[in-house]
């Protein structure tokens, strides 16, 4: 190697005279022309290549070869850090499959529900429409029985009001027994009693087909 400073080396193993030439040089002292230095020139330009050379120290660069070495390179003799290093790398690398296993069975599942289930769950949401349909049915024929009901008790509740509550038992009795006809004049506060007119109430057959068939015996 060439034009390395002196500094790069160890400044012992130098002569003496060399170093007094070298003073005299950079002072500009000595009457030798050949050997003074320009103010153009540096100190550097007359060094040998020997004098910045890798080979001056080989224990310091195999000492720095074998740090390297024994920080990159796995081995027999590998440090404990060295060591946790390679088992965390390991175990996140095993954590990394693990996850994208679950990523590949997350993504075929979500493939198998759009494909199959998607389908079923419209198809069952249809049923459901027809449910809903039918149970909204249901509640307006339960609304015209209910109407129809109170229709019914309200006429049994006036002719409660007008025939009296007395029992059938002693009303059958009194039938039986003739009495004057003076006694069947109806009493002069009470109006004539009209014929009864039955309410016109809901057809089960109309609502509910399947009842009117007669069961085949």
């Amino acid at each position: 190697m060439e034009d390395f400073p002196p500094s790069c080396g160890p400044v012992g193993e130098e002569p003496a005279e060399e170093a007094e030439a070298q003073v005299a040089a950079w002072s500009g002292d000595s009457g030798n022309v050949s050997q003074s230095h320009s103010s153009a020139s540096g100190p550097w330009e007359d060094e040998g290549p020997e004098s910045c050379a890798p080979s001056r120290d080989p224990p310091l660069l195999r000492r720095a070869a074998e740090g390297y070495a024994s920080c990159l390179l796995p081995g027999a003799g590998a440090r404990p850090e060295i060591e946790a290093l390679d088992a965390s790398l390991e175990d996140l690398l095993t954590r990394v499959d693990e996850f994208v296993g679950m990523l590949d069975m997350l993504r075929g599942d979500s493939s198998h529900v759009v494909g199959e289930g998607v389908p079923l769950i419209y198809a069952k949401a249809t049923e459901m429409r027809r449910v809903y349909s039918k149970i909204d049915r249901l509640e307006a024929f339960v609304g015209m029985v209910s109407a129809s009901v109170a229709r019914l008790e309200e006429q049994v509740a006036r002719a409660e009001a007008e025939l009296g509550t007395f029992p059938s038992t002693f009303r059958k009795l009194l039938h039986t027994i003739n009495v004057p006809s003076f006694f069947h004049k109806a009493p002069p506060g009470r109006s004539q009693l009209t014929g009864y007119e039955p309410p016109v109430v809901f057809r089960t057959e109309d609502h509910f087909p399947c009842c009117s068939e007669r069961p085949q015996v």
